[in-house]
């Protein structure tokens, strides 16, 4: 099976996206934003990407043998629509579950969260995934299980599996039936991003990076905004908090500078019940590399810097 790039419309949700859109990310709303005016937002796949795209139809094969499916379909190049709502999917899988029950057995990687055992029936989708993570106790919504739920509402199939291959070695199979009270979230949700991306309408930044997408407008510097008073209170709190931070900083600078003084030219130490390390690093030399072109602007910064206006200094309010 070649590797297949992204399918659906960068412009619309898809059910990869689901994730991201259930937990209200703005530099999601925004690439959907961007690309439904005809911008360029995909970016580079990594590393994991590519092993997994490498692994995916063998991995996809081996999980649908064991749990005894029929019919599978592992090279799907097409996009597939939702009936009602402006949602997208693409297919790792489908295949075909011929009255087949499914045994919750652990000990060959079959799970059947929150049953003993499944009886599936006619065609479902697989979902594959490959991390170098630790399994958790479940499944978590994000790898896989929300965009396996989105893609059977797409699909209107009743069952759906996600397969994920945890370091390296653990191969599990994830098997859901489908659940009935999704299908009102899915819409709810779904809805509401496409009215944000519709009305450009962000949601409350998260993080400061967040800001940077929202107000893409940098005004000039003599037009100076008058701050809701309450803003003083956090002004202060946010001085206080800085100064916190460097002193801690500081502190733990002159700690570390005691034990690397104690250790001399040793990489490892010992003491007591503690063991320190100062962990080395070898690099070849590398020759000079050209940057890069950027786009031009006026951007903000990623902190804000506050000082005491003159007035206030002399005690005096203007």
């Amino acid at each position: 099976m070649g590797t297949v790039g992204k399918i659906t419309d960068d412009g619309y949700a898809s059910c990869s996206l689901l994730p991201r859109i259930w937990n209200k990310d703005v530099t999601t709303l925004d690439n959907c934003i961007r690309a439904r005016k005809g911008e360029s937002v995909r970016t580079p796949g990594n590393r994991i990407m590519e092993i997994g795209n490498v692994l995916e139809e063998p991995l996809i094969i081996h999980g649908a043998k064991l749990i005894g499916l029929e019919n599978l379909e592992s090279d799907i190049t097409d996009r597939f629509n939702h009936p009602t709502l402006p949602l997208q999917a693409s297919l790792d899988a489908r295949a075909v579950a011929n009255n087949l029950v499914i045994q919750d057995d652990p000990e060959w990687g079959i799970y059947t969260p929150g049953a003993s055992k499944l009886l599936l029936n006619g065609m479902g989708v697989i979902e594959n995934k490959v991390t170098r993570d630790f399994p958790g106790k479940e499944l978590e919504e994000w790898r896989g299980l929300l965009q396996m739920q989105g893609q059977m509402e797409v699909m209107g199939y009743d069952w759906g599996a996600v397969f994920v291959l945890y370091t390296s070695t653990d191969f599990r199979m994830y098997v859901y039936k489908k659940d009935p009270t999704f299908a009102a979230l899915l819409a709810k949700n779904i809805n509401d991003f496409e009215r944000r991306i519709v009305e450009e309408d962000y949601w409350p930044p998260k993080v400061a990076s967040d800001t940077h997408l929202i107000y893409k407008d940098v005004y000039e510097k003599d037009c100076v905004k008058d701050l809701n008073p309450k803003v003083e209170r956090t002004i202060e709190e946010f001085e206080a908090t800085k100064k916190i931070i460097k002193d801690m900083e500081a502190a733990r600078d002159e700690l570390n500078l005691l034990l690397m003084t104690e250790m001399g030219n040793h990489v490892k130490g010992q003491v007591g019940e503690y063991e320190i390390s100062l962990p080395t690093s070898t690099r070849k030399p590398t020759l000079r590399k050209i940057v890069p072109a950027s786009p031009g602007g006026t951007f903000r910064a990623k902190t804000v810097r506050v000082k005491r206006r003159a007035a206030h200094i002399n005690g005096d309010i203007t």
